[in-house]
């Protein structure tokens, strides 16, 4: 028997009750914006998204095409002047745009009339703000064995001749340098950016690819024939071995927030994962042929091209793979702005790069809400009980919709504020008169949320016979 001073007794008696005799259920959703949002919830006969705010009903937006130069390749994001650049391997030319879609410039590499053909592969960005060069661009040419220098003012400064083919290069900020590989001799070219040295350093054998670590300096170096990547920092000093890489890595892409760096595998439905500091490498299955590899920094994912189902894959510091970028016709190549996670498509098909970005939802649901949601739509609960609990502010009202299933609206309204009941220095709301109250296809509830604003939702439920809610209906009509 409860002590009479006991004030609480009563409701820890109340929730033992509905503890034994019903299910509950408990979900959190979450308002990261920094505006109050409309949430919808339940009601899943009508497909409708949890936020009413219509740019959250399709989270990509904001996609436009560009037309660049002939079979654009690779593309660098510049810092030094918040611009793209994309070079276009048969015309030999480098088209420069920003955010917009705007073309600002286009930059011919022959700097002689009636010079060989180029052929620019990929480019790359000084990116250490401290570095006198900060902000150049270097754009590699396959047949020309080159590197142009492109400064600020859209200008090429110089050309530095290469290794025969090169097929890949790095900036390296920790040194300042730029890395070269190509696929007719077992070296690599380091060009020392601040005195303009060019040093040959021997590698084990013809590499397929390089990739770098842009926090320590240190590189991956993929030998096809040894089937092995080697890691070697800027001394050129050995540092690991992984062994067993029977196909070719074609592109790189290091994640700094998970100490990753990660391989596209050549003609295979695979990437290859390895732990920075480690050296420990696994690798993960795609969906298809993977063929260009970026990291987003503002969201901290991996975006993963692949060219066998023109897809392009998103992996999250978990190595796990989420809602996929909503693009069905990729191509080539793939860089994403630092900060808005504006995210550029090159299409050498169609001389074009897509450019979109990702709207961030505002609005967010923890737990196991939607499997809930499907499994009312079909297998009806009525409720008991709702507990809403927050650290900060609670709704205020909560707005009941019943379609039926002729269509007819009824809705009636909930104030909280009559149901508040602080607890443990928590906003809680015990809102009884949600007894009663049926979730199913047809039912939704609606609310505005405040503005960086989380709240949780316990609810206490019994399953009802869908007949006999559905018979119920029909006696209403």
């Amino acid at each position: 028997m409860a002590h009479p001073l006991d004030t609480h007794a009563r409701y820890r008696a109340f929730y033992k009750h509905l503890s034994k005799e019903f299910q509950s259920l408990q979900f959190v959703v979450t308002n990261s914006s920094d505006t109050s949002e409309r949430v919808r919830l339940w009601g899943a006969n009508s497909n409708l998204s949890i936020s009413t705010t219509e740019q959250f009903t399709n989270r990509f937006n904001d996609t436009l095409a560009i037309e660049v130069g002939n079979y654009p390749q690779g593309m660098v994001y510049n810092p030094a002047n918040d611009l793209f650049y994309v070079v276009n391997q048969l015309s030999d030319d480098v088209s420069v745009f920003d955010s917009q879609g705007v073309i600002i410039q286009t930059i011919t590499l022959a700097i002689t009339p009636f010079a060989e053909s180029y052929s620019p592969i990929t480019i790359i960005a000084n990116t250490k703000q401290d570095s006198p060069n900060y902000g150049e661009v270097y754009v590699l040419s396959s047949i020309r064995d080159s590197i142009s220098v492109i400064t600020l003012d859209f200008t090429i400064s110089e050309e530095f001749s290469v290794i025969k083919r090169p097929t890949g290069i790095v900036y390296n900020p920790i040194d300042d340098a730029l890395y070269v590989i190509g696929i007719t001799e077992a070296n690599m070219f380091v060009i020392d950016l601040a005195t303009k040295d060019v040093a040959q350093r021997s590698i084990e054998g013809i590499p397929s690819s390089i990739g770098i670590d842009s926090d320590t300096g240190n590189v991956f170096i993929h030998i096809p024939v040894l089937e092995q990547v080697f890691v070697y920092d800027t001394n050129h000093t050995r540092l690991a071995l992984i062994d067993q890489i029977t196909k070719d890595i074609t592109a790189w892409a290091y994640r700094p927030l998970s100490k990753h760096i990660y391989g596209i595998v050549a003609n295979d439905a695979s990437l290859l994962v390895i732990n920075t500091i480690t050296f420990i490498d696994n690798q993960i299955a795609l969906q298809g042929v993977g063929a260009s590899i970026a990291y987003s920094t503002s969201e901290g994912l991996i975006y993963i091209g692949e060219t066998t189902n023109f897809q392009v894959l998103r992996l999250n510091s978990d190595n796990e793979f989420i809602d996929p970028y909503p693009i069905t016709d990729f191509e080539t190549g793939i860089v994403i702005h630092p900060v808005s996670g504006l995210v550029a498509f090159s299409k050498a098909t169609q001389n074009s790069v897509t450019l979109g970005r990702v709207i961030k939802q505002g609005v967010t649901i923890k737990e196991d809400y939607q499997e809930y949601r499907q499994e009312f739509q079909f297998n009806p609960a009525q409720v008991k009980h709702l507990k809403i609990i927050s650290s900060d502010r609670l709704i205020s009202t909560l707005e009941l919709e019943d379609i039926s299933i002729s269509g007819k609206s009824d809705r009636r309204f909930i104030s909280i504020g009559n149901y508040n009941s602080p607890q443990n220095f928590l906003n809680v709301a015990e809102v009884f008169e949600m007894e009663g109250v049926v979730i199913d296809g047809l039912h939704r509830w609606y609310f505005t949320l405040p503005a960086q604003t989380s709240i949780t939702l316990l609810i206490y439920y019994t399953k009802l016979d869908w007949f006999n809610v559905l018979e119920a209906q029909l006696e209403s009509q």
